[in-house]
This record gives C-alpha cells, sequence and structure tokens, in this order.
C-alpha cells in the first residue's frame, strides 16, 4: 500500500470519528434541552417517574412496586351526552349556504380519528331554541360545528391529527356550499401540549397496599366477604369496586399481585396482598374519598390479620399518610384553579 493511498485512509478515518462525534454532541444538546423542556417545577412525592407530552404516558402512582395497568382510552358511545367543550377541544364551526344533516360527516371523522383514542363530537345549532344540540339527529342544520379532543390519558394530538380534522371538515363543508372557521392549528397543538403537561402533574393514583403480617396468604374466600362487609362489589373485569349512590367510582380493591379477582375463581386464589386505588382525577370528593379508603384498609388489616404498607413494604406510618394527604390537597387545588375539577365532566373526559 503506497503513503498515498494510507494517507486517505487515515483522513477518512478521521472525517467519520470527526461526524460520530458531532452527532453524538447533537445528540445530547437535544436531550438536555428537551429535559429543560419537559421539567417539572418541583418534584412530588406521590409522582412515580416524570410525566411526558408524548403518545405514552405512565400514570403515576405510589406504588411504585406495582406496575401500572394501562389505560384504553375509547371515544365516548354516546355523544349527544357530552357537549363540546373549547377549553379540550378543537372546534371547527361550519356555515352551510342550505341546511344539510351533518351526522354523516361525524361518523366519517370519527372513523378517521380511530386510532387517536379522541373523542369526536358534533353539534348543530338549532334556530327554534338558540341552542347547539347533538348533530345526530337527521334533521338538516344550516350550522355545524365539529369537535376533536386535544388531549387525554394516552397524550395529546398530534398536529397532523388536527390538520387531518380540519381539512375533513373543510372538504364536507365545500361540497355542501360552506365554509369553516376555526382556530389556527399550530396554535391548537400549543395549547394542546401544554393541557397535556397540566394533567401529567396532576394525574396520579394514590395506593394503600395491606399485605399478610405473618406471610400466610389471604384467601380469595376471605377476601370477597371482607370486601362484600366493607361495601365493595367485584366487577367482571376483576376488581371490586366502591362506588357512590350515584355510582361514580370512589376507589378500587385489586389484587396486589399480577392475577386479577375472577369471580368464579375466587375460592381457589391466594394471594400475599391487595391494593386499595384512588384514581384522583376521577372522584369528585377525592380528600373523603381518600379517608374513607385509608378506613377501609385499616379495617380490612385488622380483621385479616394484615399489614398496611408503602411501596417498599414498610409499614405505612402516621407521618406518611399525613404527608399523602397533603399531596392530595395540593393536587386537588392546582386542579381547581385549572379549571379542571377532580371529578368532574372536563376531568372525566380527559382522564377517561
Amino acid at each position: 500500500m503506497s503513503d498515498l493511498q494510507i494517507s486517505l485512509l487515515a483522513i477518512g478515518a478521521l472525517v467519520v470519528a470527526g461526524v460520530w462525534l458531532f452527532n453524538g454532541w447533537q445528540e445530547r444538546q437535544l436531550r438536555r434541552r428537551t429535559e429543560q423542556a419537559f421539567a417539572r417545577e418541583h418534584p412530588d412525592v406521590l409522582l412515580g417517574g416524570d410525566a411526558g407530552t408524548g403518545e405514552q404516558r405512565v400514570e403515576p402512582t405510589i406504588n411504585a412496586d406495582q406496575p401500572a395497568k394501562p389505560h384504553v382510552n375509547k371515544p365516548p358511545a354516546v355523544a349527544s351526552l357530552i357537549a363540546i367543550d373549547p377549553v379540550i377541544d378543537f372546534v371547527v364551526e361550519v356555515t352551510l349556504a342550505a341546511p344539510a344533516d351533518g351526522a354523516a360527516l361525524r361518523d366519517e371523522l370519527r372513523a378517521l380519528m380511530v386510532e387517536t383514542g379522541k373523542s369526536v363530537l358534533a353539534e348543530a345549532y338549532e334556530e327554534s331554541s338558540g341552542d347547539w344540540v347533538d348533530a345526530g339527529g337527521g334533521s338538516g342544520y344550516a350550522r355545524l360545528r365539529y369537535a376533536l379532543q386535544i388531549s387525554n390519558r394516552s397524550g395529546c394530538v398530534t398536529l397532523n391529527n388536527l390538520a387531518a380534522f380540519r381539512d375533513a371538515v373543510a372538504v364536507w363543508a365545500e361540497t355542501h356550499g360552506g365554509e369553516i372557521k376555526c382556530l389556527d392549528i399550530e396554535a391548537v397543538h400549543a395549547m394542546a401540549v401544554q393541557l397535556d403537561r397540566f394533567c401529567a402533574d396532576v394525574d396520579i393514583a394514590i395506593g394503600i397496599n395491606v399485605i399478610t403480617a405473618d406471610g400466610s396468604p389471604f384467601t380469595g374466600a376471605r377476601i370477597r366477604s371482607m370486601a362484600e362487609k366493607i361495601g365493595f362489589r367485584l366487577e367482571p373485569e376483576g376488581v371490586f369496586y366502591a362506588r357512590a349512590d350515584s355510582g361514580e367510582v370512589l376507589y378500587t380493591l385489586d389484587n396486589h399481585e399480577p392475577m386479577p379477582f375472577v369471580p368464579e375463581q375466587m375460592r381457589a386464589l391466594h394471594t400475599r396482598g391487595v391494593t386499595f386505588l384512588l384514581d384522583v382525577p376521577r372522584v369528585t370528593a377525592a380528600l373523603a374519598a381518600f379517608d374513607a379508603m385509608l378506613a377501609n384498609a385499616r379495617t380490612f388489616a385488622g380483621e385479616m390479620d394484615g399489614t398496611l404498607v408503602d411501596d417498599n413494604r414498610a409499614q405505612l406510618s402516621d407521618n406518611a399518610i399525613a404527608a399523602i394527604r397533603r399531596q392530595l390537597e395540593g393536587i386537588l387545588t392546582k386542579m381547581e384553579a385549572g379549571r379542571i375539577a377532580a371529578g368532574g365532566v372536563r376531568a372525566l373526559r380527559l382522564f377517561g
């Protein structure tokens, strides 16, 4: 090999190494900027990790040793029961030259957006009453509006989602001699990101574990008997629910181990622990629900010869419980200030 070839190989190696180092530096800079952009303003002892604003979000819980169960976000089946909310919906208003039935477009938009897991709603302006009503009644209307929810537990909508939604409404409106009006999609996407960050900060589940004190497992039969005694009912998906008279879920009782409480298998089931769980954003009176859940957990532990423990299996002290309650109060105050009251219609949609 000649000196020229050796020199060229050396120069090539240096160029490759330089590109590799430069790319690595760029990646580190991007990661640093991203971490700064999405960093929390303050640590929260109730949260099991940092929350992001992407399509995947892990629900925080104080039970760090219990894997979080994924939430399946499905658009509501009955749109007429939910009103469009401009705080959490991207709204496209349509004005037509002549009345038309908007139900078909609503169904088309739902099919288009089904992979996003976000609600699609449709309303029509009723001249006689001066109200916006469900657009699925089959009547013709000259003014309609269609809405895409911009955030929920699966994350916020993308800019492409917003553009596709707007464009589909625009095409339909044009074929009916109409026109559309909506906010700029880039501004809406920025709002969606901010809303998603806020929701990630308050999206907590408070869990209280009860484990066996002597290592002997709880039997399924005793768990069911005790759970029903303190007001729980076992439902088909394998979880005990404590509900208010209105039907609202207050908190749940689940197996601390991976096996669900399948009704037909309860007699044969054995487990070394159970978890009482409060899904904070979805409960109207979350502080009262927490107090009731704690009282029930203590009753359960006393009757079953169990022990209340934290996520490290250390006994749950009164000081730890007081700290959790203070953090819960802070979360609820923050939600109220953000106009997303826990258990309200807006919260149920965002944390559904």
